[in-house]
């Protein structure tokens, strides 16, 4: 790992923008390819690795533990949230939310027997727009639940999540979950759908560049967290929504999507979570997180060192509690092999829901088999949502 860098932090933070305006042009602000390399000398990191409790491990320590160096453990789970959603930040990047105007603007409509679907269009960033797929339940009176569903790795996009790209239909989470009396929004994320920006599939991370521009250090996480938090702003402000039962789900993609999104936003209740993460420790490719994308471009600094990155998955998923979350993660999965111990990951997340009264909010359901959500998957997770969103 590179030393550490002794410029002050505010100082740190005045040289990374100007050597983003300054080095923008050769990275090339229309390049459409992820290369990481290229990027890294672009846009820098200005150094400062944070340590806690967690680092130094090449395993997973119990997440009740958790704490930043010369800190004891966390007294209650208000706390621990707190100390663990700090680090998560610091390993995306910062935030940029938008809370101006969303100017929702419907595209079309077209009225289904058990729903109507539209095509809708609202702000992201400020000048960005971001299309989606809503669909509204018939039959149904007053406030209904309401479920933000984000796709996977497609190139389509939001059109898989509606039903309308028929190359996964049981990731139709949008008109599935509709037919069961859930309101949903099914947005394009960015790099995808009608939001990529062109080049070869699988190189569209380039938009990265832009991010860095205009808030330097901000990763594709970290704007997708932004997105979802804007998804649930929409979902708020449609009358037929009952804001007190929002939820999220997401396979692959849209599985660490809905992690991060319930993690920086409380009006988020439940969510379901299928074959969406690798822990960094036992993840036999944790390079995909900075050289293969430019999702956590932040972790490239723990290269060859994965014990030393601070935090991992199982502290995001206790920083959730005591809301709803269902995880189902698969045993032969190509993408995410060797996400850890489930035995062990259920355990620990557990404990730190029971310190709420709340251990059956959180269900994990490792099963045999690859990179899916099967029906037994998608019949528990249909169960779950039930519970603990409708009435």
């Amino acid at each position: 790992m590179k030393p550490l860098s002794r410029t002050p932090v505010r100082g740190q933070a005045v040289l990374l923008a100007l050597l983003c305006a300054a080095e923008l042009a050769a990275f090339g602000a229309d390049e459409p390819a992820w290369d990481f390399e290229k990027f890294h000398q672009a846009f820098p990191d200005p150094g400062g690795v944070l340590r806690t409790s967690q680092s130094g491990k090449a395993g997973l320590e119990p997440a009740l533990a958790f704490c930043r160096e010369s800190e004891k453990p966390a007294r209650n789970n208000r706390e621990l949230r707190k100390r663990l959603l700090a680090a998560w930040r610091e390993l995306l990047g910062p935030g940029a939310r938008n809370r101006g105007p969303l100017a929702v603007a419907v595209l079309e409509t077209r009225d289904e027997p058990e729903f109507v679907r539209r095509k809708i269009e609202y702000t992201g960033d400020p000048g960005e727009r971001i299309r989606a797929w809503v669909f509204i339940p018939k039959g149904t009176r007053g406030r209904m639940p309401a479920m933000l569903c984000l796709h996977q790795t497609a190139r389509s996009g939001k059109d898989q999540c509606a039903g309308v790209d028929e190359f996964k239909p049981e990731l139709a989470f949008g008109p599935e979950l509709a037919k069961r009396g859930f309101v949903t929004l099914c947005p394009d994320a960015i790099s995808f759908g009608e939001r990529f920006s062109g080049g070869a599939f699988f190189c569209h991370y380039g938009d990265a560049a832009q991010l860095y521009r205009n808030t330097p250090g901000r990763g594709v996480l970290s704007k997708m967290t932004d997105d979802a938090q804007r998804a649930v702003d929409v979902l708020e402000a449609m009358p037929e929504v009952d804001r007190r039962r929002i939820g999220c789900i997401g396979h692959s993609h849209g599985g660490y999507g809905t992690l991060c999104a319930m993690a920086f936003d409380q009006r988020i209740k439940a969510g379901v979570v299928s074959c969406g993460f690798s822990c960094f420790r036992p993840d036999p490719r944790p390079e995909r997180w900075f050289r293969r994308t430019a999702l956590i471009p932040r972790l490239s600094r723990f290269e060859g060192q994965v014990e030393n990155i601070p935090v991992d998955f199982h502290h995001l998923f206790a920083a959730l509690a005591p809301r709803p979350l269902f995880i189902s993660a698969a045993l032969q999965d190509r993408i995410f092999p060797n996400f850890g111990d489930p035995e062990w990951l259920a355990r620990d997340t557990k404990a730190v829901y029971a310190r709420e009264n709340a251990a059956d909010a959180f269900e994990l359901f490792a099963f045999p088999g690859g990179h899916a959500f099967t029906p037994e998957a998608t019949a528990r997770a249909w169960a779950f949502l039930d519970k603990h969103l409708k009435p």
